[in-house]
């Protein structure tokens, strides 16, 4: 049966319950010339160009297990369907966190996260997403799996799979693991508000923030109903 997901033209959507059935699932597409569209949590479908045919929905949210996560070496390893959400969780009972920004977190998946090249405003204090990538999993488009960087924290010798797919919106591989260096919770944090009234005025306040001892994480410019939220608080 014909369906559409976010103007997707699927002809169906595959739920591989391991990484064995995904590469099954991909490899019989790619025999029968059928695209595939990874779709994540189907938050972000909108991006990339607009699909051409009908192809197969893939689905990773039944692959959501922490595969490792050795606290200590500050590193986790999960399956690419776990949400942001999980991940969150599972990072805060350890006083760890993924310091990336994302809406939807008991949607958006973290393979999603990658393939989209998702960051956030603490992007500005931390780094992007792809800073955090360390070791990757994946199938190409002929059902084949391969995996990338490691588990620890370190220079891996070989192609740099883990940047090479971080942004490549499933057009490269399905990524269907992934291991992250993560960060301790910060010990205490402060959220200011300043209202600006023109383009200038927040340029010069920038300008005083950047020749300052402060060292923001995140600065994010709000308008309109944004604002609003904020400032009645």
């Amino acid at each position: 049966m014909n369906a559409t997901l976010d103007n997707l033209p699927l002809e169906r959507t595959e739920q591989p319950t391991s990484p064995e059935a995904l590469a099954d699932v991909v490899r019989e597409a790619h025999e029968t010339e059928t695209p595939i569209y990874p779709i994540g949590g189907g938050c972000s479908l909108n991006f990339g160009l607009p699909a051409k045919k009908p192809g197969i929905g893939l689905s990773l949210t039944a692959l959501h297990r922490v595969i490792d996560y050795p606290a200590r070496d500050m590193t986790i390893t999960v399956e690419a369907g776990a949400t942001m959400a999980q991940l969150r969780d599972t990072l805060l009972a350890e006083r760890q966190q993924l310091p990336i920004d994302v809406p939807m977190t008991d949607r958006a998946t973290i393979g999603g996260v990658l393939a989209t090249n998702w960051n956030g405003p603490r992007r500005y204090g931390y780094g992007a997403v792809r800073d955090f990538v360390i070791g990757i999993g994946a199938v190409d488009g002929r059902g084949r799996a391969f995996k990338g960087g490691g588990r620890v924290v370190k220079n891996v010798a070989g192609y740099d799979f883990c940047k090479l797919l971080t942004g490549s919106l499933g057009t490269l591989a399905v990524i269907t693991q992934v291991t992250l260096k993560v960060r301790p919770l910060s010990e205490a944090s402060v959220l200011l508000a300043c209202r600006v009234f023109d383009e200038e005025h927040a340029e010069r306040l920038l300008a005083a923030l950047a020749h300052s001892a402060a060292s923001p994480c995140a600065i994010e410019l709000l308008g309109g109903d944004a604002w609003q939220d904020i400032s009645e608080q």
